[in-house]
């Protein structure tokens, strides 16, 4: 025991020495980089701009992390009806956490993995969770603040070697909102990874917290509903356009489910067993893909499902044994909207430049063959992506 207790605690030690590095390292050696190729600029002159960058980064990935923490709890408490108030708890005495001892990731490596009242250990999962939660939810936020990710923007950050990040109102309600959805979709993962069902009260605040931002401040959509629209597009005041977009995201996501049901819930019949439990599956199946679609847009549905669908069974042999299909299925699924909005820009623009050829990733103003050559993807998910023998019982 005090050999692996001091093991983790060399690591928190080693954690805290290579981030410490690698802040430096970047200030410094980033700022006399770019100096020896821009004689305009001194590297003194680029050390604080490199700072902001490393407190930007240092900072988001906190707060990523701490979020990833807040999801462990939800998706340890809400399934079993309990609050998500207070702070954590062991799992096994039930003493609250001290403040230092909550901190995401190295608080778990500082107590060496093991509860600082009776000892037991804890769970490896909470820090992998907040890892990576917090490096997805940074990846994002570090690429919409320099601007670098989302479609149809014409407001950019500062280029050249004095880069900064872009803080303003639409900038910071859009990044806002997709942290949000982002973190949601996790939410989601976990509890259905766990074979849980996905609470009533959950699924409510995710539809509200999805819809009227989007209905409130319809720049939210970033794309439009339409398959085609003119190249100088604008979502500002289209509020019918936000109500239609929510409506075929919705409608996107039933479909999609029907066609990955007969992999991930093949019992499922809402006519003949509307409350059934393979019924609940699909419902919850519905919700997991509505997440992405209401933030993307229909027109990418297909091919995040199947992209879900492919990291899924790539990860599946590490996740708990009792996860099934749908639980790998539903833990892949922000994996595959960070991929999605940190490339979004880059698959996106294929589509407006005639010089880039033929697309693959489906979007606004694409070919509808693409979309459907997608489409027809789904039909072999199953094959990869399904539940041999019985599906296991819901909790």
């Amino acid at each position: 025991m005090p050999r692996r207790r001091s093991r983790y605690r060399f690591s928190y030690f080693y954690a805290v020495a290579v981030i410490s590095a690698v802040s430096i390292g970047y200030i410094f050696g980033l700022a006399h980089l770019q100096a020896a190729f821009n004689p305009m600029y001194r590297a003194s002159d680029l050390y604080s701009p490199r700072a902001i960058d490393a407190l930007v980064v240092l900072w988001c990935l906190w707060v990523g992390c701490s979020v990833g923490s807040f999801l462990n709890v939800v998706a340890y408490r809400m399934p079993r009806g309990e609050s998500i108030n207070g702070r954590s708890r062991c799992p096994r005495c039930w003493v609250q956490l001290k403040a230092r001892d909550n901190f995401p990731v190295l608080g778990w490596l500082a107590l060496g993995g093991r509860c600082r009242k009776c000892r037991l250990p804890i769970s490896p999962r909470y820090p992998i969770v907040e890892t990576i939660v917090g490096l997805t939810l940074t990846s994002v936020a570090i690429l919409e603040l320099y601007q670098f990710n989302l479609p149809r923007q014409h407001t950019f950050s500062t280029r050249g070697p004095a880069w900064s990040p872009l803080v303003t109102a639409p900038v910071l309600l859009t990044l806002l909102y997709h942290i949000v959805g982002l973190s949601l979709s996790w939410a989601f993962g976990l509890i259905r990874m766990d074979g849980k069902r996905l609470p009533a009260k959950l699924v409510g605040f995710t539809a509200a917290a999805l819809t009227i931002p989007m209905l409130v401040y319809p720049r939210l959509m970033i794309v439009p509903w339409q398959m085609q629209v003119d190249a100088t597009w604008n979502p500002n005041g289209l509020v019918i356009d936000s109500i239609l977009r929510i409506m075929t995201a919705f409608a996107a996501a039933t479909i999609l489910a029907r066609y990955l049901a007969r992999g991930l819930c093949p019992q499922a019949d809402p006519k003949l067993d509307p409350l059934g439990k393979p019924t609940m599956r699909l419902m919850d199946l519905v919700a997991i893909l509505a997440v992405p679609i209401v933030i993307v847009g229909w027109q990418a549905a297909p091919a995040l499902a199947v992209l879900a669908s492919l990291i899924a069974f790539l990860i599946r042999r590490f996740l708990p044994p009792n996860c099934d299909s749908l639980g790998s299925f539903a833990i892949a699924m922000p994996l595959a909207l960070t991929f999605q909005l940190v490339l979004w820009r880059r698959l996106h623009a294929t589509h407006l430049d005639p010089s880039g050829g033929f697309s693959v990733w489906p979007s606004d103003n694409g070919s509808p063959w693409v979309v459907l050559f997608w489409a027809a993807l789904l039909l072999i998910v199953p094959l990869w992506l399904s539940d041999r023998g019985e599906l296991e019982s819901e909790a």
